[in-house]
This record gives structure tokens, sequence and C-alpha cells, in this order.
């Protein structure tokens, strides 16, 4: 009889943690739109808990993300270079944003030096996968590869623009 009643309270136990995990998984999970929310919010020290684990993962957008925050100071300490670091993963993870923020990191020399290759590049992918609503970094981004134009040379420009098909064809349908 001891054991019986051993044996039904390991089960009940077993199935209050079961049934806990179940319950408490939605909320220890968190999402990308949590870490937006809190970034939305101010929160910063939050945004950057629920998004950098995202982002070691490889989620475009939370690293586009990280990289505003260092980029600005934003919940961490101000560091371009790191900013640029998130920003190119961002990149070539697909993040329009991204795109964008590397290309006028490599145009201004913001956390690196200026790449005039890489900013065209950059740009030049930005310009056609930046969202409709998002005409006004489209704007800057084509006037910015303008100006690019005028002081690079034939060669390096030949060069962009193959990086640009490239990518295009490699990752152009994500």
């Amino acid at each position: 009889m001891n054991s019986t009643r051993w044996t039904l309270a390991i089960a009940a136990a077993v199935a209050l943690v079961f049934f806990t995990v179940l319950v408490l998984i939605p909320f220890m999970t968190t999402t990308l739109s949590d870490g937006v929310a809190s970034y939305s919010q101010g929160n910063f020290a939050k945004a950057y808990m629920e998004l950098r684990p995202l982002a070691d993962d490889g989620e475009p957008t939370a690293q586009y993300m990280m990289g505003e925050m260092f980029r600005m100071g934003q919940g961490v300490k101000k560091e371009e270079v790191a900013a640029v670091k998130w920003y190119k993963k961002a990149a070539e993870g697909g993040s329009p944003e991204g795109q964008y923020a590397l290309g006028m990191c490599y145009a201004t020399g913001v956390g690196t030096e200026v790449d005039m290759i890489g900013a065209y590049q950059w740009l030049s992918i930005a310009i056609i996968r930046l969202a409709s609503w998002q005409n006004e970094r489209r704007t800057l981004a084509a006037e910015t590869r303008t100006k690019l134009l005028t002081v690079m040379d034939q060669s390096d420009v030949e060069k962009a623009k193959a990086l640009v098909l490239t990518w295009d064809r490699k990752f152009g349908g994500s």
C-alpha cells in the first residue's frame, strides 16, 4: 500500500509540473512583437532583454533594432562599431531597414571606415526592398547613392553593381 501511495504521489507531482510548464510556456516566451512594443514605449532596457536573444538567434528585425539601440545608446552604452555589426547581420539576413542603416554607415563612416562600394551595394538593395510607406528613407538612400556616384570611379561602381546583382540572385526572393 505504501508503494502505491508513493507511485501516485510521484505521478501527481509529474502531472503538476507538466501542467505548470504547459500553462507558463506562453508567458515565458518573448516574441519579436514584445521587444518592438517595449522599444516603442521607450523601455529600452526591457527591449534589449527581449530582443537580444532573438537577435542572437538570427532574427533580422531584432538585429536591426539592436543596431539602433547601440547607435543611439538606448538601453545600452552607445557603441557605433557594435551598431554596424548588428546592422550587417540584419542586412545579410534580409532586413531592408538593416540594409539601409548599413549603407548609410558605410557612406558616412559611422562606426566603420567609409566604404563606397559597400554603401552603394546596401543602399541599392534597400531602395528596392524598403516598404512603400518608407519613402523618406528610400529618397535619402537614393540621394546618398547619387552623391556616391560623383566620387566613385567607374570600376568601383561596376563592382558595387555586381554585388547588388549577386545578392539579388541569392536572396532577392526572400
